[in-house]
């Protein structure tokens, strides 16, 4: 187990945190607060792919094939 120190507005702020996340401790909200944090970053990095007109095409294709794979499969666990 280790201790950080934080500010007295950043132990307010992530006492609120945890009440608002229903969290058991205030490692799972750190843990929260990371996750978050990748999902930002990697949002901003996939703003910033560019394609061209046919690699958009395929993509699409794909996705598409995706989703009706994946909705085909759940259909057959459903019956």
């Amino acid at each position: 187990m280790k201790t950080i120190a934080v500010d007295e507005e950043t132990w307010e702020a992530i006492k609120k945190l945890k009440a608002k996340l229903d969290a058991k401790s205030y490692s799972e909200v750190l843990k929260k607060l990371i996750e978050v944090w990748h999902l930002v970053e990697l949002d901003m990095k996939a703003e910033k792919v560019t394609l061209d007109e046919d690699e958009a095409d395929l993509v699409l294709s794909i996705l598409k094939d995706r989703e009706k794979y994946y909705s085909s499969k759940a259909k057959g666990r459903n019956k």
